[in-house]
């Protein structure tokens, strides 16, 4: 069933002066509830734009966007309930850090739900073991005093806490060392398999897309001009390649094999895909 539904959404920023931009162009999707689903595309080509639509921080030009069967653009929808169900966690995300602890900055959100003082108190520790720290050590300490990554795992608890159905990533591994964007990656790999919630993730890496995502959504000068399977959209490398944009080195491998002679298939994502990939070319299974 689709969670968030966009129908011929158009976004215009400055409309009616000099500077004028349209961000979005007829944007129409929908996405199901349970997804983990990227997108990507060149820089400009809208994404943070239509992504900042699905909890009405930004509204249409024209088009509607639907969530949980409610237009955002109704007069009389409930915003505030659409910006519980729907988290957005901006890039550099520990920009949205302010408290003057861990415990406090998680709080925020659901103090501010009107929650009791257990409640909230459950929240914080729930989502700070989600997001894999230990509320006992970390909920006292400032978020300030914290490495980058577990900054970044902080901002994403904040969220968490909140408890909504989908969670916006917009490039959330940006700036971070191998190891940080190991551990926050695969933190939220583990939220939607364990609680099914849906993901929606920005990114220019390739393989974290094709790492995470089931499905991919390509935009260019603010239109779809891709969606499917991960595996269906990674194997389109010439037209993505006019977008200036790249496959998954895995996949990039296998091709330069096929270019070489090598009859293998090219829908691979993965180490273990390309191995099995190969050894089957070579006739070893």
């Amino acid at each position: 069933m689709a969670f968030i539904e966009c129908d011929r959404l158009t976004h215009v920023y400055l409309k009616n002066t000099p500077m004028e931009t349209v961000a979005l162009r007829d944007v129409t999707l929908a996405i199901d509830e349970g997804e983990f689903v990227a997108i990507i595309g060149p820089t400009g080509s809208g994404k943070s734009t239509l992504v900042q639509h699905f909890n009405a921080l930004l509204r249409p030009t024209s088009g509607s966007v639907r969530v949980a069967g409610q237009d955002l653009g109704d007069p009389k929808a409930d915003l505030k309930r659409t910006r519980q169900q729907v988290g957005l966690l901006f890039q550099y995300p520990e920009h949205q850090l302010f408290e003057e602890s861990v415990f406090e900055d998680v709080a925020f959100g659901p103090r501010n739900m009107g929650l009791n003082t257990d409640e909230v108190k459950t929240r914080v520790q729930e989502a700070l073991t989600a997001v894999g720290l230990d509320p006992a050590a970390f909920g006292p300490r400032s978020p300030f005093a914290l490495s980058g990554g577990e900054m970044r795992r902080v901002a994403a608890a904040g969220v968490l806490a909140m408890s909504p159905k989908v969670l916006v990533l917009d490039e959330p591994a940006a700036g971070l060392d191998p190891r940080g964007k190991v551990e926050i990656l695969g933190r939220f790999r583990s939220l939607h398999a364990q609680r099914g919630i849906t993901v929606v993730l920005i990114t220019h890496d390739m393989d974290e897309a094709a790492a995470l995502a089931q499905r991919v959504i390509v935009l260019d000068e603010g239109r779809v001009v891709m969606d499917g399977p991960a595996r269906t959209v990674f194997t389109r490398a010439d037209d993505l390649a006019r977008l200036g944009l790249t496959v998954p080195t895995v996949t990039n491998v296998v091709r330069r094999l096929r270019g070489h002679g090598l009859r293998i298939r090219d829908d691979v994502l993965n180490a273990d895909e390309a191995r099995s990939a190969i050894r089957e070319a070579l006739g070893w299974n």
